[in-house]
C-alpha cells in the first residue's frame, strides 16, 4: 500500500489513535486490499455476505434500501475517510441489510474480519475505536425508531430537539453531524429538513446558526410533538 493511502487511512477515526508508519507495519503482516469502484457502480449489494471491512478513503458512496413494494430509500451517505457497517461485520449472519453504490469514483481499503480482530488485539485504542463506532451506529438506529413514532417531518424534528434539550438542560443544541446525516436519520432529503427547520425558526420556536439550534419556545415544541396524542384522546 502506497504511503498516501497509509496517511488517508491513519485519518480514519477508528485508525486515528495508531501512527501511520505504525499502522503500516501492522498492516504489512496481515492480508488486505486496495479495490476501486466507479462513478455509480455497485459496491455492495444487500443481502450479500459482509466479511470484511470496507474504509472509504478516497470519493464518496451511499446505502440505499428497498422495500417489498420497491420504493428505493437512502439511508446514509459516506465521505472518506469513514468505515463502512462496522457493527455488520460482528454480527452472526453478517448479512448486509443495505446496498452500497458509489456517488463518485472511489477507492477503498479492505481488511477481511481476522485482519480486524488481530489489529485490535495489536492495537487497544483500535478496538476502543471500533467499540466507540458500533455503539454510534446503535445510537443512530435507537435515534430512528424514535423518530419512527411520529408521522410528520416537524413532530420529528421537535420530539429530537426536545429530547435534547431536556438531556443537556440548555438550549444550545449543537449538530454533531451534518444536516445531510441528520436528514437520513428522519429518512428525507436535505431540502425537506431544512425547509422544516425554517419553518420552526420562523415560528418563533428555535434560532438557527450553522451547526447550533437554539430552543426558543421548548413549550410551543412539546404542543407540536403531542398534538397527535392530545387529537387522538379528544
Amino acid at each position: 500500500m502506497q504511503l498516501r493511502d497509509i496517511a488517508r487511512l491513519a485519518s480514519c477515526s477508528i485508525f486515528s489513535g495508531i501512527e501511520p508508519g505504525e499502522l503500516a507495519e501492522s498492516l504489512s503482516a496481515i492480508p488486505h486490499s486496495l479495490k476501486n469502484f466507479a462513478e455509480k457502480s455497485v459496491v455492495l449489494l444487500a443481502g450479500c455476505k459482509y466479511t470484511s471491512l470496507y474504509i472509504l478513503i478516497e470519493g464518496e458512496a451511499y446505502a440505499e434500501m428497498t422495500s417489498d413494494e420497491g420504493k428505493v430509500v437512502r439511508v446514509e451517505s459516506f465521505k472518506a475517510v469513514e468505515a463502512l457497517a462496522s457493527a455488520i461485520l460482528f454480527t452472526p449472519q453478517q448479512a448486509l441489510p443495505v446496498s452500497v453504490e458509489a456517488k463518485t469514483d472511489c477507492r477503498f481499503v479492505i481488511i477481511p474480519k481476522d485482519g480486524v480482530l488481530r489489529l485490535c488485539m495489536r492495537h487497544q485504542q483500535l478496538l476502543e475505536a471500533l467499540l466507540g463506532e458500533i455503539g454510534r451506529r446503535v445510537d443512530t438506529l435507537t435515534e430512528k425508531l424514535k423518530a419512527a413514532q411520529f408521522v410528520t417531518l416537524r413532530e420529528k424534528i421537535a420530539d429530537w430537539l426536545l429530547r435534547r434539550y431536556e438531556l443537556s438542560g440548555s438550549t444550545l443544541v449543537h449538530l454533531e453531524a451534518s444536516r445531510e446525516r441528520m436528514a437520513e436519520l428522519f429518512g428525507v432529503a436535505r431540502p425537506s429538513l431544512s425547509r422544516e427547520l425554517g419553518a420552526l425558526s420562523r415560528a418563533g420556536m428555535l434560532k438557527l446558526s450553522g451547526r447550533d439550534i437554539e430552543v426558543l419556545d421548548p413549550a410551543a415544541l412539546r404542543r407540536l410533538r403531542n398534538s397527535r396524542q392530545a387529537a387522538a384522546r379528544r
